[in-house]
């Protein structure tokens, strides 16, 4: 079966398929599983020959996770696509990750653009608790944190370890190698100042006070607006 996948031999998938030699939904110990293998092969007759015979499963399950991870870490758009139209949901884990975070670590515009443009959700958890919005800031992307801030991320993530978005953006202004003369800097002190305007601690809490407003029920603080609009903003 996985060398006619890999072939693109779809007379041979339906034939196996379609004789109970083969479940559609098998997946193997590295959580590989048929649609996998026809995205990395580049296999579009197999991969729509497995779609139409149930290898999807369910929308949100391992299975489509793992395929629309394989997807997105390719260039051509059309496998993400495909499998999106399959009913595969964005909202989902693979390769260990958030979706939506992969889609950030390709810095292939067009693949970030389709998660977020077919509701890919800002404010999902990731692995470790936060959020994509976190995670790219802690990349030193603040180009991309505004631009989530933007599109309604919650400026009060917290992770596992007390990580804010406060935090994190006041640690890359104190590395020796960061240029505060960068755009980059300026988009760092941008999302600082929207933080500040609505009533974010400064100093951040460290990752201890940050464990202990969470344990008492403060974070985040009461009575702050949920959004963090740019200055000037109506």
């Amino acid at each position: 079966m996985a060398r006619a996948v890999a072939d693109g031999d779809a007379a041979t998938i339906r034939q196996l398929l379609d004789s109970s030699e083969v479940d559609p939904l098998t997946v193997g110990r590295d959580a590989t599983n048929w649609l996998v293998i026809a995205v990395a092969a580049r296999q579009k007759g197999a991969l729509d020959t497995l779609l139409e015979r149930g290898a999807l499963g369910g929308p949100k399950g391992k299975i489509a996770g793992q395929a629309l991870y394989a997807a997105t870490l390719l260039d051509d758009p059309y496998w993400l696509k495909r499998l999106h139209a399959a009913g595969a949901d964005l909202n989902n884990y693979g390769g260990g990750k958030l979706l939506l975070e992969v889609a950030v670590d390709t810095r292939n515009r067009e693949t970030l653009d389709f998660y977020l443009e077919h509701g890919a959700d800002l404010n999902m958890r990731s692995n470790v608790g936060g959020s994509v919005a976190l995670s790219t800031a802690q990349a030193r992307r603040f180009d991309l944190v505004n631009e989530f801030l933007d599109r309604g991320a919650s400026p009060w993530v917290m992770d596992s370890i007390g990580s804010t978005l406060g935090s994190t953006a006041e640690r890359a202004g104190k590395v020796p190698a960061w240029d505060h003369r960068s755009p980059m800097n300026q988009e760092r002190l941008l999302l600082l100042e929207r933080l500040h305007a609505i009533g974010f601690p400064n100093p951040a809490p460290t990752a201890d006070e940050g464990h202990a407003l969470r344990e008492a029920g403060k974070w985040p603080p009461p009575n702050v607006p949920g959004k963090a609009p740019r200055p000037g903003a109506p």
